[in-house]
């Protein structure tokens, strides 16, 4: 039974509040990112998400920890529009703890990217094919792309997911640290513990800066989730708190939200 140990919620690509590549999305490009286990195993596998793509994104290769992944028995694979896809498991021993980098090559264009605004992690983009590689990668973003979980083979189902905003997405959080409260959690625990914050996020309302409303992101992102047997839900505060700005310019919501976290 696999259980996911990491998690990003998916997003419309958007500005965001730091530099990012959504809008102009990847071409003949590798992109490399590196993310948090909060659970170990003996085999691993990604899953990567076009939830917001209006056309299908084709990867032309996919790699952990330098071990290519498969799909299907091949070695690329192509998300449907609104879609997912989930590689076949790789033998790779990972520990709750460890880190683990990502790295995809897309050949032809995907378009504007699937992505999780902030990640308060690096990751890093380079031109080719660098699937075997780490060098090369020589710009760098503090958002993640595609990918919205990695799963084990841990046989486990008390996972633990923190539904919500900002304060489960970790705004503020030093980049690159790992010093979310979820990764505190983890720690503290010893349970797998996902993060499926959306800084900004709304309850009831949809954002195009903001993901989705919190009520119909909550099946994907909450009941999707492989092994998990409790929510932690924190959400609510930014629907209290843009009702005073509704209509309002955007720079003004973003001033608001800034104040608020």
């Amino acid at each position: 039974m696999f259980t996911t140990v990491w998690a990003a919620s998916p997003q419309p690509p958007s500005e965001g509040f730091t530099p990012n590549w959504s809008r102009e999305g990847f071409w003949r490009q590798s992109l490399r990112q590196v993310v948090p286990l909060t659970g170990g195993g003996e085999r691993v596998r990604i899953r990567l998400s076009n939830a917001y793509g209006t056309s299908p994104v084709r990867v032309a290769g996919a790699a952990v920890d330098g071990r290519r992944l498969s799909f299907g028995g091949g070695g690329g694979v192509e998300i449907p529009a609104r879609g997912e896809v989930v590689s076949d498991p790789a033998r790779l021993a990972v520990s709750a703890g460890e880190s683990v980098a990502v790295t995809l090559y897309f050949e032809a264009a995907t378009g504007p990217a699937t992505f999780h605004a902030q990640a308060f992690a690096p990751s890093w983009r380079g031109e080719g094919n660098l699937l075997e590689s780490t060098d090369g990668f020589d710009a760098v973003s503090e958002s993640w792309y595609f990918l919205s979980a990695v799963e084990v083979d841990a046989g486990r189902g008390d996972g633990v997911v923190l539904f919500g905003d900002s304060l489960a997405d970790g705004f503020g959080s030093t980049v690159g640290a790992d010093r979310r409260w979820s990764d505190a959690l983890a720690r503290l625990t010893g349970r797998p513990v996902l993060n499926a914050g959306i800084g900004g996020n709304l309850l009831l309302n949809d954002s195009a800066w903001y993901g989705e409303r919190g009520v119909r992101r909550f099946g994907r992102d909450v009941l999707g989730q492989a092994g998990v047997d409790t929510v932690v839900v924190l959400l609510g505060l930014n629907d209290i708190g843009f009702s005073e700005t509704d209509e309002q310019p955007t720079y003004k919501r973003r001033r608001w939200w800034r104040r608020m976290n």
